[in-house]
This record gives structure tokens, sequence and C-alpha cells, in this order.
């Protein structure tokens, strides 16, 4: 049996629509990333679509399994900061950061460091926008809270975070992957790859039947099929040479800005 780990938002529904509810060598435990990342780490699960930043942080102890992540190149729709004025005012200002991201929240800190060269104050909140900007004067949400607050028009500067990175790096971006803890190769070897090929067929299934994820979102979230037909098209939820190349880059920049410990290698198994 292998503990995977589920997550129940639109954005990773292409990896888990089509994955089987019942089968003897699934369990799946439902939770945002950053209960993941902890279950993870913490031996709860297994295997999850862990942020990538939290890969970062354990890489000497996870592998990453090849062809699967979550990316975009340039805007992603779902990683949204919220903002009562334009980023580059933020200086001194207080910025509350979603509790469920690890990679989104030190994107935002790069970017309003490095790129817009502010220094805000930080707090971390649960996922509601109207509570978050009773305290702060920006709010960092992802997934379908993002959507949700964007898809009510709020009065305020909204900025895609995937569209930042690309303008500050001119590269795209890896928000998650899916990884395991590297002792897993040698205690269950073949139940790993035999989970490994149900996600990559689910993954592609769900890619050659994009209209039943479209419906199934809309019927989640509201919005119109034409909305989710454009929020798709920006997703990659391969991990090709370019995008492992951009995951690096981001993962160097996070330990050279001392948000990382250790300059993570990526380590990919099974090896094609």
């Amino acid at each position: 049996m292998i503990r995977i780990g589920h997550n129940p938002n639109t954005n990773m529904l292409p990896m888990f629509h089509f994955l089987p509810k019942k089968h003897p060598l699934l369990e799946s435990i439902t939770a945002e990333p950053t209960g993941h990342n902890a279950m993870l780490s913490d031996g709860r699960i297994d295997m999850a679509p862990i942020s990538a930043f939290s890969y970062g942080e354990h890489w000497e102890e996870y592998a990453v399994l090849p062809n699967l992540s979550v990316s975009t190149k340039g805007r992603v729709g779902s990683i949204l900061l919220f903002s009562k004025v334009p980023l580059q005012d933020l200086d001194g200002l207080t910025v509350a950061l979603t509790d469920t991201s690890a990679t989104s929240v030190n994107m935002t800190k790069i970017l309003l460091h490095h790129h817009y060269g502010v220094a805000p104050r930080y707090l971390t909140m649960p996922s509601n926008l109207q509570r978050m900007f009773a305290k702060a004067d920006a709010a960092l949400l992802i997934a379908d809270p993002a959507i949700q607050a964007a898809l009510n028009k709020p009065n305020c500067y909204i900025y895609d975070l995937g569209e930042e990175w690309f303008n500050y790096t001119g590269s795209s971006m890896t928000y998650a992957v899916w990884a395991f803890p590297k002792k897993l190769i040698y205690e269950r070897e073949e139940e790993l790859k035999i989970v490994y090929r149900l996600l990559l067929e689910a993954k592609d299934k769900a890619l050659s039947n994009i209209e039943d994820i479209v419906m199934t979102c809309q019927t989640m979230l509201g919005g119109s099929l034409d909305f989710w037909r454009d929020y798709f098209a920006q997703f990659n939820y391969g991990l090709d040479s370019t995008l492992i190349s951009a995951l690096q880059k981001y993962l160097d920049l996070c330990f050279e800005l001392k948000l990382l410990p250790s300059r993570p290698i990526l380590e990919f198994w099974p090896e094609a």
C-alpha cells in the first residue's frame, strides 16, 4: 500500500480525476500542499505532489517522479497577490501570506524584495481575502481560494505571480513535484513503479479528456467553460528538460537568498 497525498484543488484535477478511487495499492489522504509537505516529512504519507520549495528543504531524503509536475510558463491564474496598492508601494506595509503554500510564499518574497525592491512585513493566515485585508495591505492566495476571490472581482490590484515570475526571470515555474522518500526504492520498489504508472495513465487520460475536467471545475467553482479552458491551457503537468532547468534555477535562487539551508540537487526515480 502506497499512501498518496490527494490535493482537492481544481488545478490538480488532471492528476486525480481519473486515478482509480479504489485500488489495492493506493490509499489517498486529502490535504492542502503544506499539509502534504508536513505529512511526507514525518512519514504519515509515502508520496505526494508537494511544494517545489518543500522538495528543496528535503532534497537529500527525497526523490522526484519524472514527467509529473504542476508548472506554467508565465500566467498561472491561481497564484494571485491581491493588493490595496501597487506592489512597488508595499515597502514597510503588511502582506498576509496563505498558510497553504510554500513555493508561492517564497516566490512572493523573492519578487517583492528582489524584483520590486520593497521590504514589507509578513504574517501567515488562513485563505480568506476579506479577513486578510482586515489585517494587511496585500494578500497572497493560491489555488481555489485565489480563483474564487478573483471571480468576485474585488476592488484592488491583482497580480498573477506566474506572470510576475516570468517577467523577473524569463523562466517557467514549477510549483509542485511528485516526491517520495528515497528509502522506499529499496523497501517497495515494485509498488512504487505500479503507482507511478497509474499516475502517468491518469494524467494522460485527463489531458485527452480535458472537457471532462473543465465541466467538473465549473460545477465545483462556477465560472464559464471558456474560463476553465483558458485556465488549463496555461498548465504543464509534465516535467521536461526546460522545466527542470527552470525549477533548478528557482531552487538555486532560494538557496542563494538564504531561504534554503543548502543548494538542492534534483534526483529522479525511476530513471528513463
